[in-house]
């Protein structure tokens, strides 16, 4: 604005110059042979100066003065966003590394989480197989232990039938028939028992 101010009054003072320049040397010269009257330019230059003048101080300077402000408030609204745009980089930033380190601890603990899991199991495996193993034991010893007995009280009825049976042959004089029945009998109570 203020160029095109300049150059108004650089064109007006050429524009005087030459009016005045025109005049000097004769009393006509170029500018009235052209029917020119350089008072009535000179008159113009000076309105338009005027004119120009209180334009430039209530409507240019005004208008200037919008825009400057208008530039300036744009600038800032720039500035704020620029910052508004760094402060959103950052954040997000921020937002994907603690999501990283989030997904990072979550992995940790599903895998201790798997870890003990596994180690409990193992454990509950282990301990179910002793106490199988103990059961089992248990089992063998208390199967002994009966079949000991059962033996123990097989003898005992097999050494009273043979007592018995030898008691009756020594008593009685036998046949082959007799014999044939005393041992039958014996097998029959030996039968019945152990049924018992």
């Amino acid at each position: 604005m203020k160029k095109i101010y300049a150059s108004c009054f650089i064109l007006m003072g050429i524009c005087i110059t030459s009016v005045f320049a025109a005049e000097a040397p004769s009393g006509g010269g170029l500018l009235s042979d052209l029917g020119i009257d350089p008072k009535t330019i000179l008159v113009q230059a000076l309105g338009f100066l005027v004119v120009l003048a209180i334009l430039w101080k209530f409507v240019f300077g005004k208008v200037g003065g919008l825009l400057e402000e208008r530039r300036n408030e744009i600038n800032t609204q720039i500035e704020q966003l620029k910052t508004d745009r760094e402060e959103l980089d950052r954040l997000t930033a921020e937002t994907r590394q603690r999501l990283g380190d989030i997904e990072n601890e979550s992995q940790a603990k599903i895998q201790a989480a798997i870890d003990q899991g596994n180690a409990e199991r193992q454990q509950i495996v282990d301990q179910a197989r002793q106490e199988a193993s103990d059961e089992i034991a248990r089992a063998r010893a208390e199967i002994q232990r009966e079949k000991d007995d059962a033996i123990s009280e097989l003898r005992g009825v097999v050494a009273e039938l043979a007592i018995d049976a030898a008691g009756k042959i020594i008593s009685a004089e036998l046949s082959p028939e007799r014999h044939q029945n005393i041992i039958d009998a014996s097998i029959s109570r030996l039968s019945a028992d152990s049924g018992q």
